[in-house]
């Protein structure tokens, strides 16, 4: 029998918890109370006659039952939710909630043995985070996840709501997306450079950074694995032409991505065996034409190819990490040479310039590194000179400065290399100890050549104009004609280095041709 409204107000009315019966309009309402565990109660009403012992112990029994099936249920929920979680956690990455790997893999595999659409393609981006490494090691692991998740919402944003943005590993993710043509996936790509490249707030502080992308167009029936190897090695081609640059693979890439695997691992060898040597290249006053020092400069013994310039090694010794082990070793062998020749009656204020690459100074030992080698060699420390580029200076400002108040404290100066050529910032010649000032070569070849450069020649004069009101010296670079030599003279500048006075020697050359 049901229960009117008057009457549910009235049994909703009623003070005892438990009521064994109820006075209703209707009549008596018997009620028949059973635990379904926890604080959980059934209640069953019934007007007329009451529960007789045998109905008691059926609801009882009931109730139960009951208790059971929702234990069941809750724990079915639970163990359905956990799954639900474990299945994300293991296709998702835990710091950008972006697809990883695995899944990554499983939705190209479906969208390429989808149905073939001729008029769009497939297309794979593989995106780097150029220097990465430096923001964990500068500002710590907080401010790179930050900057990871910046980064992921920024590639969220340049795509479509179906294309798929998904993080590898480290500071690498993939977009993967449909597009008409290559010319179509190279535009995105470099959309998102550009997007990439904008200053961002992490941490306090702010960065700048940029990133590297590699695109892949898929062919039918293409091994997912492969596609983003195939967009990795066009990252790398990327990378190699300068960072903050696209690549479109081609399969030559593949032969480059061998040849580059041998050369880090002789590389890896070469550093342990000690091939890499130090030459040095002796720098000269050019008002009297005395020996002023020496740049220190990295060649490598190859056991096959005999001796090796820079410029077939830098990069990839950057790439895979070693660059730091080798600058420190070749400033090891000058300094203790150099340190030598100071004691010598005359040479006390012979002057080295050492070369350091952008990922040596961004390293957090530096300066822990450079000091037992000036003990050792005993050098003059204020006449040593690091060489860096105007890039490497400027590119973490906050960061360098820590490294770079350290080195001052050991007394060293800095020579900016290749000036003119990079961001070409005041800002650090005002805040660093900044003592030379090398003019990039290509400001100098022309000098004194008919007809005349005209932009290099105001660009050269410029530089030593501003140097000397800063208090701060010159060296040209690359001089290998009296007629350089006499425009420079002109301008006002100091020093001068290049063939015109001697190329890049071996140690024991150096010392039998410039200090008998």
């Amino acid at each position: 029998m049901g229960l009117g409204e008057q009457e549910r107000r009235l049994l909703q009315e009623q003070v005892p918890a438990r009521p064994g019966q109820l006075s209703l309009r209707a009549g008596c309402l018997h009620m028949n109370w059973a635990p379904l565990g926890g604080a959980g109660m059934m209640v069953v009403g019934r007007l007329g006659d009451p529960f007789d012992l045998e109905e008691r112990s059926l609801l009882r029994a009931m109730a139960r039952s009951i208790e059971l099936s929702l234990r069941l249920l809750d724990a079915i929920t639970a163990e359905r939710q956990a799954k639900l979680e474990a299945s994300h956690d293991a296709t998702h990455d835990p710091l950008t909630g972006l697809p990883n790997r695995v899944l990554v893999l499983e939705r190209l595999g479906r969208w390429i043995h989808s149905p073939p659409d001729s008029s769009h393609s497939t297309a794979v981006l593989f995106i780097d985070i150029d220097r990465f490494k430096w923001v964990n090691d500068a500002h710590g692991h907080a401010a790179g996840d930050e900057l990871l998740v910046h980064i992921s919402r920024v590639l969220q944003r340049s795509v479509r709501q179906d294309d798929l943005v998904g993080r590898l590993s480290g500071d690498e993710f993939i977009v993967i997306t449909r597009l008409a043509n290559a010319e179509a996936a190279v535009e995105l790509a470099q959309r998102m450079i550009t997007t990439l490249r904008q200053p961002v707030r992490v941490a306090g502080i702010e960065l700048s950074h940029s990133a590297s992308v590699g695109v892949c167009l898929v062919e039918p029936g293409a091994v997912p694995s492969e596609v983003i190897e195939n967009a990795d090695m066009a990252m790398y081609h990327a990378k190699g032409r300068g960072r903050g640059r696209c690549a479109l693979f081609e399969p030559s890439m593949r032969d480059e991505a061998r040849e580059r695997l041998e050369l880090e691992e002789a590389l890896r060898l070469a550093v342990s065996a000690g091939q890499f040597v130090c030459f040095l290249q002796p720098i000269m006053a050019l008002q009297g034409g005395s020996l002023m020092g020496f740049e220190a400069l990295a060649r490598w013994h190859h056991p096959r190819k005999g001796l090796l310039q820079p410029q077939a090694f830098i990069s990839a010794a950057e790439e895979c990490g070693l660059i730091g082990e080798i600058d420190l070793g070749v400033m090891a062998q000058a300094c203790e040479a150099v340190g030598r020749w100071q004691q010598r009656p005359g040479w006390d204020g012979l002057r080295l310039s050492v070369n350091v690459s952008a990922r040596t100074l961004g390293a957090a030992d530096l300066v822990d590194r450079i000091e037992p080698i000036l003990m050792a060699s005993g050098i003059d420390a204020s006449r040593l000179y690091l060489e860096i580029t105007e890039t490497s200076l400027v590119e973490d400002i906050q960061s360098t400065s820590c490294t770079i108040a350290g080195l001052q404290r050991l007394k060293l100066q800095l020579a900016i290399d290749d000036f003119g050529t990079g961001y070409s910032s005041l800002l650090y010649l005002k805040r660093f100890p900044v003592g030379l000032l090398k003019i990039d070569r290509s400001f100098v070849t022309d000098l004194g050549s008919l007809p005349l450069n005209g932009e290099n020649e105001a660009i050269a004069r410029a530089i030593i104009s501003l140097a000397s009101g800063l208090g701060v010296q010159v060296v040209a670079e690359g001089v290998e004609t009296v007629a350089q030599e006499r425009r420079l003279v002109e301008f006002g500048c100091d020093f001068g280095q290049g063939f015109l006075y001697g190329p890049a020697l071996p140690l024991a050359e150096i010392k039998q041709r410039w200090l008998r």
